[in-house]
């Protein structure tokens, strides 16, 4: 039996509707063009054509165009080949009654005006359909799509970029459907996505959707092989990364691609902010994917330093970071020296920001690590001893006395809290991607000298380690300078104690690659990333800048060997949605129908005066 709301469920499709609306418009056209007076023939020898072939050529037109709209509808709704029959027959009916009747436009101003509509109406047809054609020929074959938004909200990041160029086994992208009217609103954003996944490798990706309450069989088979499907009722991604049963799953829920925050009253107008971090979370998952096994990841503790596995207050842990990581497919573990040396399945070392000196027996662990070939990441700074000089000392690297500070580039005007941003000149896989209007918070940071140089506390030649090849990574502006005195409020630049900058504030070493003689030169291997600031990985900064966890992601990367991994991580788009009450809403589209009404009615009436005079 039928019910009410399927017997009238027709409504809701849009050829109902076409139908009516064609029904409406024919006779309101044919009437419209049938209000043109007629008039006795101008210096011409053609007689005037009787009333009852006007109204036939009136309405002939007005089918013409009328099949023109139907075929375009058609295009849309069933594609090109249910609409060739519509549009020959519309463009063939036009173009034949504007030949015949070209002859009658000096005596007939109703045929002269129906021509120059009809004209018009084909100009503007084909000048529509030829600019669709050009825009489907781009898309198809003109390459990459340009993306001129200010996030690159449309661009695949270089790390994506580079984890799909390494990519060496296929990868399904399996878009799943939710059932809630949010969830479908996101599924175009998260389609989107995934085309440029795709696009980038479309010899090894390919994007499949997966409706669950409509292929229940499908659907079965996939949850049989990666169980975390049933977890996902508002939809997402799942990922099936290579074949067969040596396939590997991860799932992406939709709540973790779409970061919301409630509307925020203001003046009686709500702002309603959400974040896509869709790109984030699917090149997370790929890397994840790809390690197979988590990679240990320890950081040093016992030192003040946050622990990566529990929380700190006031903003100073690094969960975030340990996030990150994770996502990454890392495991992040405490190392504590005092209890015994780096363990030997420990991939990197990271010393997290200490607020006490390491012991000498502790320090002799980290250098015994790192004479094994463990590569070490160090967020340190010169304000107190670390009990690390000597260690750093070997790699060329020092951590000289005072504070950077930048009158300029800072956070809120605090001096110490100093905005680095990438620069040009200093390319390296640690600032790969960071550049635009991007830049790295530092916070009380001291400047890193080169051991051997001028203004180190060693410049003797003789004492740098011709193994290490330490770089300049990061530099403060050229309005900062070295502040001497720690008390100094606000600071102010002594040229007679201070240093003007710019200044070190993060440097990378990698060790000359032994070469056996008449053999082209090895790569240098990454082994210490010195960042000079405690602070830098903590909640509190990198919330407030999330470029230092792009930076120490970067530093993380290259450490280990993984160029492919470095880059910009998947950016946060920001949308703003005007929340409207109804009356505002009203006067919203009220207003600009009004004005452009206005506007026609004025332009009518001045083109009348002007004529009439």
């Amino acid at each position: 039996m039928t019910s009410p709301s399927d017997a009238w469920g027709w409504l809701d499709r849009p050829e109902p509707w076409l139908v009516v609306a064609a029904v409406v418009a024919i006779p309101l056209a044919v009437w419209v063009l049938k209000a043109a007076p007629t008039a006795a023939a101008e210096d011409d020898a053609t007689e005037p054509p009787p009333t009852s072939y006007r109204d036939r050529v009136f309405a002939g037109v007005a089918v013409g165009l009328a099949l023109i709209v139907l075929g375009a509808f058609l295009a849309v709704r069933h594609g090109v080949a249910w609409s060739s029959p519509a549009f020959a027959a519309g463009f063939a009916l036009v173009a034949r009654l504007i030949a015949i009747n070209d002859r009658y436009r000096h005596v007939s101003p109703a045929l002269r005006r129906t021509t120059t509509l009809a004209r018009a109406g084909l100009n503007a047809t084909l000048v529509a359909g030829f600019l669709l054609v050009v825009n489907v020929i781009a898309y198809r074959y003109g390459g990459p799509a340009l993306d001129l938004t200010r996030e690159r909200t449309y661009s695949l990041s270089s790390q994506s970029r580079n984890q799909l160029e390494s990519l060496d086994v296929p990868v399904v992208f399996h878009l799943v459907h939710g059932r809630s009217a949010l969830a479908r609103r996101r599924e175009d954003r998260v389609a989107q996505l995934l085309e440029l996944y795709r696009a980038a490798r479309p010899d090894l990706a390919r994007v499949e959707r997966l409706d669950r309450y409509a292929e229940l069989a499908r659907g079965d088979e996939l949850a049989e092989r990666a169980p975390e499907l049933t977890m996902m009722p508002g939809g997402g991604v799942l990922i099936e990364y290579g074949e067969g049963d040596q396939a590997r799953f991860a799932t992406i829920g939709n709540q973790e691609m779409f970061l919301a925050e409630g509307p925020e009253s203001g003046d009686g107008v709500g702002v309603y902010a959400s974040e896509f971090r869709g790109e984030d979370a699917i090149t997370s998952a790929l890397i994840r994917l790809r390690e197979g096994v988590a990679t240990r990841i320890g950081f040093t503790v016992g030192h003040g330093e946050s622990s990566p596995d529990r929380p700190a207050p006031a903003g100073s842990g690094i969960a975030r970071w340990t996030a990150r990581l994770e996502a990454a497919g890392c495991e992040a573990a405490p190392v504590n020296l005092l209890e015994g040396p780096v363990p030997e399945d420990v991939e990197l070392l990271i010393v997290a920001g200490p607020k006490e000196a390491f012991k000498p027996h502790e320090a002799a662990r980290i250098q015994e690590y790192a004479d094994r070939g463990g590569p070490v990441l160090a967020c340190l700074d010169g304000s107190a001893p670390t009990g690390l000089e000597a260690f750093l000392k070997s790699f060329n690297l020092e951590l000289g006395p005072g504070r950077l500070v930048d009158p300029r580039l800072n956070l809120d005007g605090r001096a110490s809290f100093v905005f680095c941003p990438p620069e040009p000149g200093l390319r390296h896989p640690l600032t790969d991607g960071l550049a635009g209007d991007r830049a790295i918070l530092i916070v009380d940071g001291s400047p890193i000298r080169f051991v051997g140089t001028e203004g180190a506390a060693d410049p003797s030649p003789a004492s740098i380690n011709s193994r290490m090849l330490p770089a300049a990574v990061l530099r403060s502006g050229p309005s900062s300078w070295i502040e001497t005195d720690p008390d100094a409020s606000p600071p102010a630049f002594d040229k007679d104690e201070d240093r003007p900058g710019p200044a070190v504030a993060a440097a990378a070493v990698a060790e000359r690659a032994a070469t056996p003689p008449n053999a082209p030169p090895a790569e240098p291997k990454p082994r210490l990333a010195l960042i000079s600031s405690k602070a830098v990985g903590t909640d509190a900064a990198v919330e407030t800048e999330p470029t230092n966890l792009d930076l120490l992601m970067n530093a993380v990367a290259w450490l280990r060997g993984r160029g492919d991994s470095i880059g910009v991580p998947a950016k946060v788009h920001s949308a703003l949605t005007l929340v409207a009450d109804p009356g505002l809403r009203r006067r919203l589209v009220l207003a600009p129908t009004v004005v452009a009404a206005a506007c026609l009615a004025g332009l009518g009436a001045l083109v009348y005066m002007i004529r009439r005079d």
